[in-house]
């Protein structure tokens, strides 16, 4: 309705305000926070059909305009808040560099009163690393790493405190409020028990192994749920995979930033000799550890390995292991840089792969360190890894 909803009859004979008219409109559509909105110029959208060159042919440009194909008129008369007139087109970015949109760029108002399109929202972008030249790769920071803490009493600290937050593995952020992480890392040693979510805690933007490092860019941020898949074998470390769903929500920025899902189609872990980045804190029991103060996450090149032929290595130095369908191992890189000894750091294993539109790299995760022996390194002997391929679904579907 454009005009007034009351008016009244005035001493003068006339009456108040201006006459009411009903015309066509829309209602504005409601967008998240992250979404910006901008309310185009009314420009009057014209279409051709198969018939305007025949028609433009045949007849006169006076007989023309009398077609339904004409242009419609402008719109008139003032609407209330909140309201669009017909034709008129609505535009949509992220306000933010960090997230992408989904859904339309622009929409248009129909004669329905509905709007064109989808509506739009705007998610993180995965996957993107400053630097990733990895000139200086001990100094790069991972924004999808997530330091997993554990609450644990009775623990001397630096500072002789009992009652500390210890870091015990690393997980990777998939979204605002969703990390996934080794299930041996949320549950209790050798069983199937979940630990409780108040005795556990992620954060974010870290660098610094110190928990008092990082002030400005860390995010503590509690968890909501732990999900740990339901073929788990704690013996075998079969399965080895959980989510972590947070009540805190996550904000994105240039030191916090999701990683990428890869699926099949994008990548075959099965072929050998196959490259892989790991990145995790090394996990020390230590707190008088002089390297303890500025000690950083570490990373290193390994290299996928046939199941088979990691089995037989560590028959040979007389473990049992079994490689399971849900595992990969991989050795050290020979020629690549590496501070890292990935069985030491309950770390995350990540790959860069082309993005489907632009040659630009998109980092990927490929696996999660599950097992390992103490002489793992020193005998360079294989770390196995979940891999997280196979769960892609499970872990999409415990992502909503």
């Amino acid at each position: 309705m454009c005009g007034n909803e009351k008016r009244t009859c005035q001493e003068n004979g006339e009456w108040s305000g201006k006459q009411p008219i009903c015309i066509k409109a829309c209602r504005e559509p409601k967008i998240s926070d992250l979404v910006r909105q901008k309310v185009l110029p009314v420009q009057v959208q014209s279409r051709e059909t198969p018939l305007h060159q025949l028609y433009s042919s045949t007849f006169s440009k006076h007989k023309l305009d009398v077609y339904p194909t004409k242009k419609p008129s402008l719109p008139f008369g003032e609407l209330p808040p909140g309201f669009q007139h017909l034709h008129t087109q609505l535009q949509y970015d992220c306000i933010s560099p960090f997230y992408r949109r989904l859904g339309s760029s622009r929409r248009t108002c129909l004669k329905t009163g509905k709007w064109s399109g989808r509506a739009p929202s705007c998610i993180p972008i995965c996957g993107k690393l400053e630097n990733t030249t990895l000139q200086k790769p001990s100094t790069l920071r991972w924004p999808w790493q997530a330091a997993i803490y554990r609450k644990t009493n009775g623990v001397k600290t630096p500072s002789h405190q009992k009652g500390v937050w210890i870091l015990i593995c690393s997980g990777a952020l998939l979204n605002e409020r969703t990390v996934v992480v080794a299930s041996h890392c949320v549950t209790n040693l050798g069983k199937v028990t979940v630990l409780k979510t108040a005795d556990l805690k992620v954060v974010l933007g870290k660098f610094y192994r110190e928990y008092d490092r990082d002030e400005k860019t860390i995010q503590n941020l509690r968890i909501s749920a732990i999900i740990v898949h339901p073929n788990y074998d704690p013996i075998l470390l079969d399965s080895d995979i959980a989510v972590i769903k947070l009540l805190d929500k996550a904000k994105i920025s240039s030191r916090v930033q999701p990683i990428c899902l890869a699926s099949m189609r994008d990548i075959d872990l099965l072929a050998d000799d196959f490259q892989i980045v790991v990145t995790g804190w090394k996990i020390l029991t230590d707190f008088a550890d002089p390297t303890y103060k500025n000690d950083t996450i570490r990373m290193g090149t390994v290299q996928t390995v046939d199941s088979l032929v990691c089995e037989q290595q560590y028959e040979e130095n007389g473990i049992q292991v079994s490689v399971t369908e849900s595992m990969f191992c991989a050795k050290q890189h020979p020629a690549a840089f590496s501070n890292i000894c990935p069985s030491e750091t309950g770390g995350i294993a990540a790959i860069p792969l082309p993005g489907k539109s632009s040659p630009e790299l998109t980092w990927h995760l490929m696996g999660l360190v599950s097992w390992g022996y103490d002489k793992t390194c020193s005998l360079e002997l294989y770390t196995g890894y979940t891999r997280v391929i196979p769960f892609k679904d499970w872990i999409e579907k415990n992502m909503k």
